[in-house]
């Protein structure tokens, strides 16, 4: 079974998550934009040893920032899409305004790849639109989305790399999956795959 933590971390109060696999206590972070001392105190109490992996939806420095700090406290492995490689490197990129060291990761992510945490499966979808790489994550019925959908929204395109056309193409991807997803944003409220087929003027668009 799968549990799911939220924390609002660094300026623009981006949802970071903690996800855990209950039978095995293996866990993961998504999206360490900033520093959570609730989240802080939630590795101590699992374990950091427990910690597999940093997953980040897009480069954009308020969901990557503080993945390093995390890395070294942990040992987790980080994790984005191979097309977001240049990002964690570029702050024309991240748009980061203060200094962020760059750094690598230690694995660059395609569409399809599975990751096993625990019993668990993680599955990788590409969805560029907000940026040329970003990725969606799924876990049974759970979506983490990072900034390709928020509540009634879709994640700003004229950004650096953004596409509108890219988007539109990612949402039809995403409206075509088959049942109900609870969908996890990166900024903003959870919301579900039906509740934006029904409100989200982006995915009526794209079922005309």
């Amino acid at each position: 079974m799968l549990i799911i933590e939220r924390y609002k971390v660094g300026p623009l109060e981006t949802n970071c998550y903690f996800i855990t696999d209950n039978d095995t206590k293996r866990s993961a972070i998504i999206d360490p934009g900033g520093i959570s001392s609730e989240l802080d105190e939630k590795i101590e109490s699992i374990g950091k040893e427990n910690i597999e992996y940093i997953l980040m939806t897009h480069g954009h420095f308020d969901h990557i920032r503080k993945a390093v700090r995390y890395q070294k406290m942990t040992g987790a492995k980080l994790m984005i899409g191979k097309d977001e490689s240049q990002f964690t490197k570029d702050r024309r990129l991240n748009l980061c305004r203060i200094p962020m060291p760059a750094f690598d990761v230690d694995v660059l992510l395609n569409d399809g790849d599975i990751i096993k945490l625990g019993e668990i499966k993680i599955k990788v979808l590409n969805t560029p639109g907000h940026t040329v790489g970003g990725v969606c994550f799924i876990v049974d019925n759970c979506m983490f989305v990072g900034d390709t959908i928020m509540k009634g929204t879709v994640g700003r395109c004229d950004l650096n790399t953004g596409s509108l056309d890219q988007m539109m193409s990612s949402i039809l991807k995403i409206s075509k999956l088959q049942g109900n997803y609870n969908i996890y944003p990166g900024h903003g409220d959870m919301t579900t795959l039906d509740d934006e087929k029904k409100n989200n003027v982006y995915f009526r668009k794209v079922q005309r």
